[in-house]
């Protein structure tokens, strides 16, 4: 971490189309979980049709093995089969790479810079705009609302190396909106 938890100048922000695509299928990752109680009916589920397998002969444990095979269906098409989905769907999405951007962290915000031509127009994310934030081991995502708008800011935490205060960063979220939801 650098002596100064804030940036001088805003730093150029780049984000590749790969970069991009993982943020976001990491984003979608974290929705996509399976909740306890969704665990606890496929248990139960499987657990009462393994035990309708060994108290029931004859052509009558075709039912349960149909229902064991339904839970095992489910499990992969949840599992498996919508991340491959959502993958082909994200690989259709024309994205273009993120670049001619400056960014930097200041006591009052998120700082975005961006050159059109011969001019710079700058724009402010104060702390207090950020509603949730998440992160993971490759990127932090800021959600925010401005004026009506919602937005996400996805921070590559590689930037750190270009000196960006990912900790600041962190800090700020943390006072304003409490602990990351991991991802």
């Amino acid at each position: 971490m650098s002596a100064y938890p804030y940036t001088m100048q805003p730093i150029p922000y780049e984000l590749s189309v790969e970069e991009q695509r993982e943020a976001q299928l990491a984003l979608w990752k974290a929705g996509n979980v399976i909740s306890t109680k969704v665990w606890a009916i496929l248990a139960a589920i499987s657990l009462a049709a393994v035990v309708g397998i060994f108290l029931v002969d004859g052509y009558s444990t075709a039912f349960f093995w149909v229902i064991l095979v339904i839970v095992a269906g489910y499990l992969g098409v949840r599992l498996y089969g919508l991340e491959w989905y959502v993958k082909r769907e994200m690989a259709k999405q024309p994205i273009q790479p993120l670049s001619g951007f400056k960014i930097g962290v200041q006591p009052q915000g998120i700082i975005m810079v961006q050159r059109m031509g011969n001019q710079e127009g700058r724009g402010t994310i104060d702390w207090k705009s950020f509603t949730e934030w998440r992160e993971n081991d490759q990127f932090i995502y800021m959600f925010f609302s401005v004026k009506g708008q919602n937005g996400t800011q996805i921070i590559p935490k590689r930037m750190a190396g270009q000196k960006l205060p990912v900790d600041t960063i962190r800090k700020h979220l943390t006072e304003v909106l409490g602990a990351a939801k991991t991802n």
